[in-house]
């Protein structure tokens, strides 16, 4: 299955590049739109030190980290980002006459190769950062840092699963995941102590958020917990974070079960 699943998306890959100044003028539209996004927050720390105990460096970890597993989690899902579109002009059935798992067929679907500017900008902006931390750290806390981007990775295909799920029943997309999504990146490009309480609640036992980077970052950095919980909460980030994989996944199914053709 994973040997099929590279080979579809070497073809796609195939055919993206095909029109290379398409994707060469996508690649710096992406990658300087996202730079101006994080110039925002250099403006930000021209009038101050630290924002809520965490300096430029250290925010530049928190960005980086959650961008680069957004951006990841966006060029492999695209298949569910773009669902609500096949739904609508009735192309779903197709995966359904295959002899594969539906699941499988979307994930492999689509694969987008213009989000690269946006990876790069964030491996830019996640290795300035720890080049300002000079981050000497042991291979135990690098490989722990591989295992958060990979767990952000795979919160945020889930929630890209759980929000094209909702287009069984609605057709178009519910623009509402978006919130937790695109919006949740925003969030969590800087510290979780500086929002309100009731916000930090919800992305900490309810929407597990906080354990994209904010979490892992405390680890990382040697930061005391601002909440007081324990110490073993960093090591529950990737377990968290692929529980809502899980939760996608099984959504997922009772979507394609009630799944009725558009009939276009």
């Amino acid at each position: 299955m994973l040997a099929l699943y590279f080979v579809l998306i070497g073809a796609r890959i195939r055919s993206q590049m095909q029109y290379k100044f398409s994707f060469i003028a996508d690649f710096f539209a992406t990658f300087i739109g996202m730079g101006l996004e994080f110039a925002g927050t250099l403006v930000l720390f021209t009038h101050m030190p630290a924002l809520g105990g965490w300096t430029l460096p250290e925010v530049a970890l928190l960005y980086g980290t959650v961008e680069l597993s957004f951006a990841l989690a966006n060029m492999i899902a695209e298949g569910f980002d773009s669902l609500s579109n096949v739904i609508r002009l009735g192309e779903f059935d197709r995966f359904l006459l295959r002899p594969r798992d539906v699941f499988f067929q979307v994930l492999a679907s689509e694969f987008a190769m213009r989000r690269i500017g946006r990876v790069a900008q964030a491996v830019l902006v996640l290795g300035a950062g720890l080049w300002l931390l000079q981050a000497d750290w042991g291979l135990e806390r690098w490989l722990f840092l591989g295992w958060t981007v990979l767990g952000g990775t795979v919160f945020f295909i889930g929630l890209f699963v759980i929000g094209a799920t909702f287009a069984f029943w609605t057709i178009e997309g519910l623009e509402t995941v978006n919130i937790f999504t695109h919006g949740g990146v925003t969030m969590a490009s800087y510290p979780l102590n500086i929002f309100a309480e009731w916000m930090r609640n919800f992305f900490v036992f309810v929407l597990p958020l906080a354990f994209v980077n904010f979490y892992p970052a405390l680890f990382l950095l040697e930061k005391p917990d601002p909440f007081g919980l324990p110490g073993f909460m960093p090591f529950l980030a990737f377990p968290l974070c692929s529980l809502v994989l899980f939760v996608g996944a099984a959504f997922w199914r009772v979507g394609v079960r009630h799944y009725q053709s558009t009939g276009s």
